[in-house]
């Protein structure tokens, strides 16, 4: 799926933020996941594999400060 289409159609779609992560985080790209776990948060503050997933990503980048 793509997903930067689905957020240009829906930018509410917590779901949409999450997923694009993922495969961010899998090709390395931490600040860019980050950014969109956070922002699935921002939409979705009840969305715990996002916190999970920021979280690992952060650790990646060796980020220890509190969330952003």
């Amino acid at each position: 799926m793509d997903f930067a289409k689905a957020i240009e159609i829906d930018p509410t779609d917590s779901k949409a933020y999450y997923y694009r992560g993922l495969p961010k985080d899998d090709l390395e790209d931490y600040g860019g996941a980050v950014l969109d776990f956070t922002k699935a948060i921002e939409i979705d503050p009840t969305d715990s594999k996002a916190y999970y997933n920021r979280g690992l990503a952060k650790d990646d980048l060796e980020d220890h400060r509190e969330p952003f």
